[in-house]
C-alpha cells in the first residue's frame, strides 16, 4: 500500500508543469504585517522582466545620519510561506540603520506567477533594479547589500552572478545556503518513507543554476556565510562546500540553533553589522 501511494505521487509529480516548482511552498495570506510588530513599512509594486507583477515590502531605516541610512539590503527568504513569516529574521535591521527590501517572489504573498527555476531569478533582478533605481532617484550614495537565507541564500548566488549591474552590490551575507538544487531536494525526500521513491524526480531538477557552479563568478565581491552545525534542514557540510568554492574576500561564521535561526542571537546580528560596516 505504501509503495502504491508513493508510486502514485511520483506519477503525479512527474506530470507537474515544472519539477522545480516542487521546491517552493508559497502561501498567499499575510498573518501579520510589519506595522503590527512596530516596524514601519511600505508596499512596493514592481515587475519582473517577463511582466510578472511582484509585491514586496520596504522597511525604511529608523536610525539615519543626515537623513541617510547605512545601506539598503535586499532580503531573499526561504522557500516556504511568504515574507510575512520571515520578517522576524530581518526586522531588527531598520533599527540598526539599514533600509530593507523584502522581496516578494512570484506566487508568494500578493505576487503573481508560478514560483519555479529559472523564472524566479527574474524576481531577484527586479528587486535589485528597484533598489538601484531608488538609490538614484533619492540621490543617495548608500551601499547596496544582499542577504539570503536557506533557498534564498542559494538563489542569491546565480541571481547575482547573472545580474548585469552586480558591480553595484557592495557585499553579500548568506545564511544556511546549499550547493546544489537536485542534491538538496533528493536529500530532503530521502528522509521520509512517503517521499523516498521520489528521489529520482528530485535528481532530475536541473543543475544548471547550482550555486556551487556560480559562486565564483562574482569577482571579488565580499561574502560572509553562516551556518549552524545543528541545522537539520540544510546540512552544514552543504553550506561549507559552497563557501569553499567562493572567491576571497570571504568569511565564515558557525551559527547556532535550528535552521535559519542565526539572527535570533545577538552575537550573529552584531557580526553581521560589523561585516556590513567594513564594506560600505
Amino acid at each position: 500500500m505504501r509503495i502504491a501511494v508513493a508510486v502514485l505521487l511520483l506519477c503525479m509529480l512527474s506530470a507537474c508543469t515544472s519539477i522545480t516548482s516542487l521546491m517552493f511552498y508559497p502561501r498567499q495570506s499575510f498573518p501579520v504585517t510589519p506595522d503590527q510588530l512596530g516596524v514601519s513599512y511600505e508596499t512596493i509594486h514592481h515587475q519582473a522582466i517577463d511582466g510578472t507583477a511582484l509585491v514586496s515590502w520596504w522597511l525604511p531605516a529608523k536610525k539615519t545620519i543626515n537623513g541617510k541610512s547605512k545601506g539598503s539590503i535586499l532580503v531573499l527568504h526561504g522557500n516556504a510561506q511568504n515574507m510575512s513569516y520571515h520578517q522576524l529574521s530581518v526586522n531588527w535591521l531598520p533599527a540598526a540603520g539599514y533600509d530593507v527590501l523584502m522581496l516578494g517572489y512570484r506566487e508568494f504573498g500578493q505576487s503573481e506567477g508560478l514560483a519555479k527555476l529559472p523564472d524566479i531569478f527574474m524576481d531577484v533582478h527586479s528587486g535589485l533594479d528597484w533598489m538601484l533605481n531608488h538609490k538614484q532617484s533619492s540621490n543617495s550614495n548608500v551601499p547596496v547589500y544582499v542577504l539570503g537565507q536557506s533557498i534564498g541564500a542559494s538563489l542569491a548566488v546565480y541571481g547575482i552572478a547573472s545580474y548585469p549591474q552586480k558591480h553595484e552590490i557592495s557585499a553579500v551575507v548568506l545564511d544556511a545556503g546549499f550547493d546544489s538544487y537536485p542534491d538538496i531536494a533528493s536529500e530532503a525526500m530521502s528522509r521520509h518513507w512517503l517521499t523516498w521513491l521520489l528521489q529520482p524526480v528530485a535528481l532530475s531538477i536541473t543543475s544548471q543554476y547550482d550555486p556551487i557552479e556560480w559562486v565564483d563568478h562574482w569577482g571579488e565581491m565580499p561574502l560572509m556565510m553562516m551556518h549552524s552545525p545543528q541545522d537539520t534542514v540544510v546540512p552544514y557540510r552543504r553550506g561549507k562546500a559552497l563557501y569553499e568554492k567562493a572567491n576571497d574576500p570571504k568569511m565564515w561564521l558557525d551559527s547556532t540553533g535550528r535552521h535559519v535561526e542565526s539572527f535570533a542571537f545577538e552575537a550573529m546580528r552584531l557580526e553581521t553589522i560589523k561585516f556590513l560596516e567594513q564594506h560600505p
